[in-house]
């Protein structure tokens, strides 16, 4: 994020920009982060499954 300020600001308007900025960034949501890391299906023991999985082509 780039937050250019001009010579001429003021006192107040800075204050203003950060007061902008913190309600802005109080609005956004966090993201839902399930849709990108799902719960594994319950497979039981990890390492039989692997070779569960693996000897399947042989």
């Amino acid at each position: 994020m780039v937050i250019e300020i001009d010579r001429t600001a003021t006192p107040t308007s800075l204050k203003h920009l950060l007061n902008q900025i913190r309600e802005t960034r109080a609005q956004r949501k966090k993201p839902n982060l399930t849709e990108f890391f799902g719960a594994l299906p319950d497979i039981g023991d990890g390492l039989e499954f692997q070779k569960k999985v693996r000897d399947e082509w042989n």
